[in-house]
């Protein structure tokens, strides 16, 4: 059985255009739902569909082939050879279990309009084959192998154990000199942002986060399957890392931007912390799709994401597999950038010289850490990768106070963490504040804007905090 993340040529060797425009507000808000259109991306989902792939959008157990499969491998032998396109089911046992699929199925697909791609799901070795000779011109096939990894939080030498917090602070902690406070005077938190969060879910329950509606999609382990559908239900978080990041960009008493509207896609497991590229393109696909509904068309729009690959392809991973992943997640980050939407990335833990992907990306706004005090995180990753200095700019990531999962009786906790993962959120947070301020800017101004308003690290170490610290002015 082989995933595939099918993404077009045309897209994923272009550099990001601006979409259709044309609003009364100086022509600065793109409209997301003619913004991400390409010429042969509703070709993939009519092949595959001809090919006998059966629609994972379809809710419930798919329905039994009308003919055997030995019927049609019998029929086939009389006739001596097959059409091109008619496919013999069978199923492939080898490389790992996963998720359990009926032998009358040659395999699912799941078509996702708004980046441009289609997940395919093989169960048939020649329906694969097939596939990939009438698309395979047009068409990249990504193999969804390669696992993402997110940098969660790491001791800093003055974290205590997790869950010690267990109440919320009288007031926020952020400095003065970041301009929270300052905005938050001035009536700027955040209202009429949308703030999309890929990461582990969030606790929608939480007295941080319970006092508004959280639009919340859990997308399964197996994104490309009809019987593992994504699902839309009330906030959870199995893991407590998603509920922190969104206390620091949206918490209703923490929050660097209290008054966005959240949308979180939980896309990574509690127990492996790892995620797919077929998953985040599940999520992402989900994000601008509520993004693009008629009453947000205008709005203006922030992701935060804490997931990424490592510079070097992984053991057992070719290095053109593994720049097949790398290109089709670039392609998804310009995707979003496409339709307005400023992509927010954590730099990653792994401290300096370990720079990787979507942080090295020009398309993303690349986040390291520093404490309270501006002096740079030990942990925060830096590095130079195809002449690309990582991070861009840095937001606190030291012992940050947020929420976290409750316990069975209810009890609401807090928690400090650390790491580039809590940095991403702040800056998110900021770039909330900045498109409430000012939003008919387009997503590219914004980053611009808080690129051009840093506050100077001048005694740190050359190319280990970009910019500087990001704040609002």
């Amino acid at each position: 059985m082989k995933s595939y993340l099918l993404v077009p040529k045309e897209s994923i060797e272009t550099q990001a255009r601006p979409g259709v425009r044309g609003t009364e507000q100086g022509e600065r808000v793109l409209q997301r739902t003619t913004a991400l259109q390409f010429m042969i991306s509703g070709r993939a989902p009519d092949m595959l569909r001809s090919l006998g792939l059966r629609s994972a959008t379809l809710p419930g157990r798919l329905p039994e082939v009308s003919r055997p499969p030995t019927q049609a491998k019998k029929k086939t032998a009389a006739k001596g050879r097959s059409r091109k396109n008619e496919v013999q089911v069978s199923v492939n046992n080898d490389g790992p279990v996963m998720e359990p699929a009926t032998a009358s199925e040659v395999g699912t697909y799941r078509h996702m309009p708004l980046i441009g791609a289609t997940m395919a799901h093989f169960t048939s070795e020649q329906a694969e084959r097939v596939a990939k000779e009438e698309l395979g011109r047009d068409f990249e096939f990504i193999p969804d192998t390669v696992q993402l990894t997110f940098p969660g939080p790491v001791s800093a030498g003055q974290m205590g154990p997790r869950n010690q917090g267990l109440s919320s602070l009288v007031n926020r902690e952020w400095p003065e000199e970041c301009g929270i406070n300052s905005a938050h005077a001035q009536g700027i938190k955040g209202a009429g942002v949308m703030l999309g969060i890929l990461d582990t879910g969030v606790d929608a329950d939480h007295p941080e986060h319970q006092n508004r509606i959280i639009q919340f999609r859990y997308v399964s382990l197996f994104p490309n399957s009809p019987h593992n559908p994504a699902r839309d239900v009330r906030g959870f978080d199995p893991d407590g890392h998603g509920t922190h990041v969104a206390g620091i960009a949206a918490g209703e008493f923490h929050g660097v931007a209290p008054e966005v509207d959240l949308y979180v896609a939980s896309v990574i497991e509690s127990e492996s912390i790892r995620t797919s590229l077929g998953r985040v393109a599940a999520g992402m696909e989900w994000l601008l799709h509520q993004f693009s509904r008629p009453e947000n068309a205008t709005r203006p729009a922030v992701v935060n994401m804490s997931l990424g690959f490592p510079v070097q392809p992984p053991q057992g991973v070719s290095d053109m597999e593994y720049r097949l992943n790398i290109r089709a997640l670039q392609t998804l980050l310009r995707r979003l950038v496409d339709s307005n939407v400023l992509p927010i990335v954590a730099a990653g833990n792994g401290g300096a010289g370990t720079a990787g992907y979507p942080a090295a990306f020009p398309e993303a706004l690349s986040v390291g850490a520093v404490d309270f005090s501006r002096r740079v995180a030990s942990f925060s990753a830096s590095g130079v990768v195809n002449q690309r200095s990582v991070p861009d700019l840095m937001g606190y990531g030291v012992n940050v106070y947020s929420s976290t999962e409750r316990r069975c009786n209810n009890q609401a906790f807090y928690e400090r963490m650390s790491g580039t993962s809590m940095a991403a959120p702040y800056v998110a947070g900021l770039a909330a504040l900045y498109r409430c301020r000012s939003p008919d800017l387009t997503a590219l101004e914004v980053r611009d804007l808080i690129l051009d308003n840093v506050l100077k690290l001048p005694k740190t170490p050359s190319g280990r905090a970009g910019r500087g610290l990001a704040v609002y002015k």
